[in-house]
């Protein structure tokens, strides 16, 4: 398989930009592989974790703010992050540039359809409808963490 840059379906999430590179169909389900840009100052994901996704950033503009297990971090280009299963973590662009990774996850389970779910939501201005959010992240191996603190 051969992709141009660019020309990957995309999902716009508010701030958040995501191409599909390499998705489930594609892997049998073992390895989704996605290019992320968030704007400016823009909100990435709160606390949570999985079970059974390892997670994978690979930073190329900007400095991504990252929750790890507890510990911040500024991930600057070339920088990469692993994020094991049951670890908790969070991430977004506190910057005043974008900020461009490239996240996998394997196995994907599917991710698409998370990405997909939370675009609608953004759409229909449903993001905070904690009822419509945990029914979308259960789904996807997703569990948030309430009563940590977070990014701000």
């Amino acid at each position: 398989m051969f992709q141009k840059h660019g020309t990957g379906k995309q999902v716009i999430i508010g701030a958040m930009t995501v191409e599909y590179l390499s998705t489930s169909p594609l892997t049998d389900d073992a390895i989704g592989i996605y290019q992320i840009t968030i704007a400016p100052e823009g909100p990435g994901a709160g606390l949570h974790y999985h079970h059974r996704i390892t997670e994978a950033f690979h930073i190329h503009k900007g400095t991504l703010s990252m929750i790890l297990d507890g510990q911040e971090i500024e991930a600057e280009p070339g920088d990469f992050v692993l994020v094991r299963p049951e670890i908790t973590h969070a991430f977004a662009n506190r910057g005043k540039v974008p900020v461009v990774f490239t996240l996998t996850f394997t196995p994907a389970l599917a991710r698409e359809g998370f990405f997909e779910g939370l675009a609608e939501l953004w759409a229909t201005k449903r993001l905070s409808d904690k009822d419509a959010m945990q029914t979308l992240i259960a789904k996807y191996d997703q569990i948030r963490v309430e009563g940590l603190r977070g990014l701000t």
